[in-house]
């Protein structure tokens, strides 16, 4: 897992911070584990969404760094009992003048009694999901639910929790830290710094 600590963060993007989870730049660089993630995600989604009965399925990742992880667990889910439908989402909508979808940030198609699952890499403040999942519902799309590859563990679940969002993770960071001590990959003193750090910034 593509995680930063101590001087690393420093050396790499000059921020003064003893963490920093870098999936932008550094997952795609290894297109297997793009694939592992993939197929992770879409166990996951199996399993919350209750299985092969469950309403048709789309999953949706936010731009841009989790657009790839989306279309990671479709292309995961070929063949499967469990298939995933895929759309995109622009940062910015496109106008196309006199067109019937008008001003739209959702690349895809939607159809009511079927659940969206919205992908991001990181959970933290919960800006990015509360920002896509507002421009979902002015196109009259509602999100079923939230999947993160990481969550920091600042509160950033709760925030979406009360406003209506189940949150769910494939890890938290606790866990990756526990992990990367216990195989000797980055020393106790670093883990625990690390972990303050996030705990003393909480966002809600």
């Amino acid at each position: 897992m593509p995680i930063l600590l101590g001087s690393q963060v420093k050396e790499q993007y000059g921020l003064a911070t003893p963490i920093f989870i870098d999936l932008r730049h550094r997952l795609y660089d290894d297109v297997a584990l793009l694939r592992e993630l993939g197929r992770a995600l879409h166990a996951k989604i199996a399993g919350l969404a209750g299985g092969p009965q469950a309403p048709p399925q789309k999953i949706l990742g936010i731009p841009d760094t989790a657009t790839p992880l989306a279309l990671s667990a479709a292309m995961a889910s070929l063949g499967t009992s469990f298939p995933l439908g895929y759309a995109q989402m622009r940062k910015r909508p496109a106008a196309y003048p006199g067109g019937a979808s008008g001003l739209s940030s959702f690349m895809g198609t939607f159809h009511a009694g079927g659940e969206i699952t919205l992908i991001d890499d990181v959970m933290a403040s919960a800006r990015s999901k509360l920002w896509a999942i507002e421009a979902l519902e002015k196109e009259g799309i509602r999100v079923a639910r939230i999947l993160v590859v990481v969550d920091r563990e600042q509160g950033g679940d709760q925030i979406l929790a009360e406003k209506g969002f189940p949150v769910h993770r494939l890890w938290t960071i606790t866990q990756i830290l526990d992990y990367f001590v216990r195989t000797r990959k980055v020393e106790a003193a670093a883990a625990r710094d690390a972990l303050d750090h996030l705990h003393e910034r909480q966002y809600r």
